[in-house]
């Protein structure tokens, strides 16, 4: 089962389970983290009532009225992507609507982009937007002390970029030929994911099988995204999930991920390298990385496959 962390436990404790479960699934949960339990009732509420919007509201964020597709560099700006009728491979189509926008750091050009309905969206997803990065920044730490890095060591560029997804899966009449979300890493450092209903499943690779990560009320779910993978020169383990529809119910999650300004190198950590444990990984701009990550889709890790040492 996917590990579920109790974060008011004794902090070494905290520190041994976090570090497991990086090592074993690159995907945990944590409960009693501290985030205010109202504000992600009332966030996850408010963006609910977005998709339930007339569509011609929700057309306004999106350019001339045509769905926006994931490009380089994401725009900070608020935008709508809508998928549910693009097909993505010769088998499934995929079947989401996403909302996207930064939220780090907090400018009113930023914010003014964001939906002004429902009303107290902007004023709720910005407190939201400052608490999930403290949370995150934390749990960071807690992988650092793990890993034997200095408190602090991603709290620079490889944490300046934070982009809010909001993800909306309709009820799907054929879940067969469907996926919210097909198989993939996360391109970024790491993401904390807030999820109303079943859906999310996590790759077991080493026997082939998806297992639910199944919701838990007021619990954030982790992933380690492949750039955190390569900075620990894959001491951790990064998440291969996907999303699963619903014939009958929708589902709506609300995603933050963290990641390295675009104009970062990336990496593995010199601090954990040595004759014994000498770099998987050569140096390679972010960037770069990243138009490879949306573009090739010929494997789960096919944005780094072209900096492995010795493959």
């Amino acid at each position: 089962d996917v590990p579920i962390i109790d974060l008011k436990q004794d902090h070494i404790v905290i520190v041994q389970q976090i570090n497991k479960a990086c090592q074993d699934f690159g995907l945990f949960q944590v409960i009693n983290h501290g985030f205010p339990e109202k504000l992600m009732e009332e966030t996850m509420d408010v963006c609910k009532e977005f998709f339930a919007l007339p569509a011609e509201e929700k057309e306004k964020l999106q350019p001339k009225g045509e769905p926006a597709k994931f490009e380089l560099p994401l725009e900070q700006k608020a935008k709508l992507y809508v998928e549910g009728e693009q097909l993505s491979n010769d088998e499934f189509y995929y079947w989401k609507d996403t909302l996207a926008h930064g939220c780090h750091p907090l400018h009113e050009d930023l914010v003014n982009s964001w939906p002004d309905k429902p009303s107290t969206y902007r004023e709720l997803m910005s407190k939201y937007s400052v608490e999930v990065r403290k949370l995150t920044m934390r749990i960071l730490d807690y992988i650092c002390e793990g890993l034997g890095l200095k408190l602090g060591y991603f709290d620079n560029e490889l944490c300046q970029i934070q982009m809010l997804l909001t993800n909306y899966y309709p009820p799907c009449p054929d879940p067969s030929s469907t996926l919210g979300s097909g198989g993939h890493y996360d391109g970024n450092l790491i993401t904390l994911l807030q999820q109303d209903l079943p859906g999310l499943q996590q790759l077991i690779v080493k026997d082939g099988n998806w297992i639910a990560v199944e919701p838990i009320p007021t619990a954030f779910v982790v992933n380690l995204g492949l750039t955190l993978k390569v900075i620990t020169n894959e001491k951790l383990e990064g998440s291969i999930h996907r999303v699963v529809t619903n014939p009958t119910r929708d589902r709506v999650s609300i995603a933050t991920l963290i990641g390295p300004d675009y104009s970062c190198t990336i990496e593995p950590a010199k601090e954990l390298l040595s004759q014994d444990n000498p770099p998987l990984y050569k140096p390679y701009s972010y960037a770069e990385f990243a138009e490879i990550y949306l573009s090739d889709k010929s494997g789960y890790d096919a944005g780094v496959k072209p900096y492995k040492l010795n493959p």
